[in-house]
């Protein structure tokens, strides 16, 4: 099938096309979606990024009250505070998905939803927990049509980073305060992600003294109670250190010793290969032509890492237009693209109010909770909170905990299809393989969802108008008269929904 730039442009690049909406006719439209997305106004974090900031300052200060109370009353405390971060983390993730379902940037929003994988921490950290919107919004959209040294910098010198891979936990075995009989000693979490994920990838050329040597050259970064980072030398392995053939440090270590070993893997050789070959993974396919990662590779040589020549050297080759349908939409896609088909609105998008459960229940494992929502019709879905159900044995509820109610459209479905949003299961983050998203229960799972936003959006749609705007010209003629044979108009956009061609791209 050769489909026509205008489609490849909306549904490879971007989130699909909207009615109602002009998509991009090319790469040219695609690239100037960058501009425009550098100044449009986000979604999230709710209240602003002012006040998210303001909300971790007073969170951090509550929990250093907590060590000054009674033994008996510090737990109770801690949960009052980790609720509160909850219920901003929720208000957090229904407004990403109205971000990439509502900006007309799908390209931009694709891309930063790239780079939060790329570089991921996971909310599942219940400190963490308090800094993911922050993160996207702070370090990787500002930074992504930039140099990757910047972007680099930018996400490992983050809070969220520092917390989620332990940096703060992290002291050179030699440094003054493990002198001081301080228990802790150095973690190579963030050592060993640095290189093996976020650079040089696997088999890019380093040792296990790599790792652990770079692991020494970040010991000082630490996280204030403000939420700043910060570089404190008396946690940093003193002294000169030697990595990749290149040495950091001397008699004082300070952090442009830790921006100076960022820089130098940002400019590594490996490290445009291993990106450049995840891009087009992402974008075009699981097996990567090796003349478009090429191209890519040498534009980044050429302009020193600057990824907006990157994605423009993609998007120029043949290569990146070939082939179409060869990558399954992960569920964020797919749910994005079908709320931006349907025209969703703020009811699709809404957030339920949490409630505080008077009686004991039992606690529910989220995926149960949530597939039992899909299943009913509902419109909402309750689910217990993921730290805990995925942590910690199954027990009985306390009474008056808040329980976070979750839009069974939006985040609840995302819950169920198994990409919840910032919640990776390692660091390596989700998947991008085509049958890692193609599965039984997948395809059960999309129907049931393309089922119920159809009863809700179909209204007045005719199904097969439905569908020559939403997949134009990638719409086979099997599909059209399956949908024109539909018995109303729900079921036929639902089956325009849950087509192979709309779960592909």
């Amino acid at each position: 099938m050769s489909l026509s730039r205008a489609t490849m442009s909306a549904i490879r690049f971007g989130y699909g096309l909207r009615p109602g909406e002009t998509g991009p006719a090319g790469p040219d439209d695609l690239m100037k979606q960058l501009d425009a997305a550098s100044s449009e106004k986000l979604r999230f974090p709710a209240g602003g990024v002012d006040q998210r900031r303001a909300d971790i300052e007073d969170l951090d200060r509550q929990f250093a009250k907590v060590k000054e109370l009674p033994q008996d009353e510090r737990q109770p405390a801690r949960s009052k505070i980790l609720d509160k971060a909850r219920l901003l983390f929720n208000l957090d993730q229904h407004a990403r998905i109205e971000q990439a379902a509502l900006s007309p940037n799908g390209f931009a929003e694709r891309l930063a939803m790239f780079w939060v994988n790329h570089f991921s921490v996971s909310a599942q950290k219940s400190k963490t927990r308090f800094y993911v919107a922050l993160y996207e919004v702070d370090a990787l959209r500002p930074n992504m049509a930039g140099p990757f040294r910047d972007l680099l910098r930018a996400a490992i010198l983050h809070p969220a980073m520092l917390i989620y891979l332990d940096q703060v936990r992290s002291m050179g075995p030699n440094s003054d305060r493990v002198k001081k009989n301080e228990k802790r000693g150095l973690n190579e979490n963030l050592g060993r992600e640095l290189l093996e994920l976020h650079t040089l990838g696997v088999g890019g050329g380093y040792s296990q003294d790599d790792v652990r040597n770079a692991a020494l050259v970040l010991t000082g970064l630490n996280v204030n109670g403000q939420g700043q980072v910060v570089y404190q030398r008396q946690r940093a392995e003193p002294g000169p250190i030697r990595m990749l053939e290149k040495t950091y440090g001397g008699p004082r270590r300070k952090i442009e010793d830790v921006e100076a070993m960022l820089d130098d893997l940002a400019a590594a050789p490996q490290t445009r290969r291993h990106i450049c070959r995840k891009l087009v993974i992402h974008f075009v396919s699981d097996k990567p032509p090796e003349e478009l990662v090429e191209a890519m590779a040498t534009a980044w040589a050429n302009t020193d890492g600057d990824l907006r020549s990157v994605y423009k050297a993609m998007l120029d080759h043949p290569a990146a237009w070939a082939n179409p349908n060869e990558k399954a939409r992960q569920p964020f896609d797919f749910i994005v693209a079908g709320l931006r088909a349907t025209v969703a609105d703020g009811r699709d998008f809404a957030v339920p109010q949490p409630k505080a459960m008077t009686t004991p229940e039992p606690e529910m494992d989220e995926r149960e909770t949530a597939a039992k929502s899909m299943d009913e019709d509902a419109d909402m879905t309750m689910a217990a909170d993921d730290e805990q159900t995925k942590t910690e044995p199954k027990k009985k509820a306390k009474a008056n905990k808040l329980r976070l109610p979750r839009n069974a459209l939006t985040v609840g479905a995302l819950r169920q299809l198994g990409q919840p949003i910032w919640q990776p299961t390692s660091p390596a983050g989700f998947p991008e393989n085509f049958d890692a998203w193609v599965s039984a229960s997948q395809v059960t799972g999309r129907i049931s969802w393309a089922q119920r936003l159809s009863r809700r959006r179909a209204g007045q749609t005719d199904p097969v108008k439905f569908l020559k705007v939403v997949l134009a010209d990638a719409a086979r003629d099997d599909t059209i008269t399956v949908v024109s044979q539909a018995p109303n108009r729900a079921a036929g956009v639902a089956l325009v929904l849950a087509s192979p061609e709309f779960n592909r791209r």
